[in-house]
């Protein structure tokens, strides 16, 4: 019976000892570190390439945004922070309009996960288009603080336009960021 029980609860994921589920509560930072320089390098080489009325998909944000949702607000953040330093290594624009931004947005979608609707299968792409809105508006506001933005129109047709991009990425953004979450141990288990 007690063979049973032990390979029952290994089977069923649970740790053995205490030290087991220290190690096992989080992701690796090198991990992170390595995912967020892929989704940096993706945005600035690949994604251009795949612009529709000169938007092109915001990948670090729909990272950021899936990664909130399935984590919670703190690791989103913390993704956020990362992926926005590297984007403003990597952009030609104010260094850290993107980093406020994309923590801004992260916090946002890092809301999702409290609300009722946090099994829905719209939470994605909802949390994804408020998560766009703010990122815009907050680049935006920067660029316009900074006296290198026109107009308000121009968010306007920007910001339409990132919204369309960013749903049809959304699925397949969020499957990725789950298909990881469901195969690296949840940091809320480290309570």
């Amino acid at each position: 019976m007690r063979l049973f029980c032990h390979t029952a609860a290994r089977d069923a994921g649970v740790p053995a000892r205490l030290g087991e589920l220290e190690q096992r509560s989080t992701i690796s930072p090198y991990l992170t570190l390595a995912i967020l320089i892929s989704v940096a390098m993706l945005q600035t080489t690949v994604a251009p390439h795949l612009q529709m009325q000169g938007v092109r998909p915001d990948l670090m944000l729909l990272v950021v945004t899936s990664w909130s949702l399935l984590r919670g607000a703190r690791a989103g953040m913390l993704w956020a922070v990362g992926g926005g330093l590297l984007l403003d290594l990597l952009s030609g624009g104010p260094f850290g309009a993107l980093t406020i931004a994309l923590t801004l947005a992260s916090l946002v979608a890092g809301v999702g996960e409290l609300n009722v609707f946090h099994g829905s299968p719209w939470l994605p792409l909802l949390a994804s288009m408020l998560a766009t809105v703010v990122y815009d508006l907050v680049q935006f506001v920067v660029l316009l603080l900074l006296g290198r933005a026109a107009a308000w129109d121009l968010l306007l047709q920007v910001l339409a336009p990132s919204l369309l991009v960013n749903a049809l990425a959304t699925y397949p953004a969020y499957w990725a960021a789950r298909w990881l979450h469901h195969r690296t141990p949840s940091e809320a288990a480290a309570w």
